[in-house]
């Protein structure tokens, strides 16, 4: 493993390893598709760097070490996986339709900065994040080999978003957002995800994931 590597965390260091040593390990037709997915992700990775990394000058004259803290974590994350899906990208086709996925998706995620009120924005990334963990679930239980690093990543956003979805949902609620506020944001987010995503679900499929299902579930997991 190179010294550049080792600096980096364990996990992201191996994965880097992993995907250097072997590649991607798909076949051509779930290279197209990863590349349309990934597309999609990375844009939502970029959002929400941006997102946190804005919270915590925000946050930096009055807020307490420990909130910085959780806040600075989560922004690393972000930045780490969209560090990983930038280098996954690199070994994948350019997909014919990058520019209409890419101008679609940042729509979707600049439409959710545009709430006045920063509770209400940080419900919806709960709420994203959250639909993210299922993204990534159904993934990890595709036709990608065990070994493919996309379904490796795939876990570990999955890992990380889980924890995420916990940090924003009590920052939403110290911030002041009530129950009922949540759960009407809930099903606005989740539909506009779906909306966003409809175009990559022959991606989906060719990937060994269930579009319909996955939409479906997507819709349904309002609980965040």
């Amino acid at each position: 493993m190179s010294p550049e590597l080792s600096r980096l965390p364990v996990w992201y260091a191996q994965w880097r390893w992993h995907l250097q040593s072997l590649g991607p390990t798909m076949s051509d037709s779930q290279l197209e598709a990863s590349a349309r997915l990934a597309t999609v992700l990375l844009c939502g990775e970029q959002s929400a760097v941006r997102i946190f990394e804005k919270e915590i000058e925000r946050q930096r004259p009055q807020a307490t070490a420990e909130g910085l803290r959780q806040l600075r974590y989560i922004a690393r994350d972000e930045h780490l996986h969209e560090t990983a899906l930038t280098a996954f990208c690199r070994y994948l086709p350019t997909a014919d339709d990058q520019h209409a996925l890419k101008r679609r998706a940042q729509r979707f995620f600049a439409g959710l900065g545009r709430v006045e009120c920063l509770a209400g924005h940080f419900g919806q990334i709960a709420q994203l994040d959250s639909a993210v963990c299922k993204i990534m679930w159904h993934l990890e239980r595709g036709a990608l080999r065990s070994t493919s690093p996309l379904r490796l990543l795939a876990s570990r956003i999955k890992f990380d978003e889980a924890r995420h979805v916990s940090v924003s949902r009590r920052y939403a609620s110290a911030l002041g957002l009530d129950v009922r506020t949540r759960a009407e944001e809930s099903g606005q987010v989740r539909a506009g995800l779906v909306e966003m995503l409809q175009p990559v679900g022959s991606a989906f499929e060719k990937l060994g994931v269930d579009s319909d299902r996955l939409f479906a579930d997507l819709r349904r997991q309002r609980r965040a």
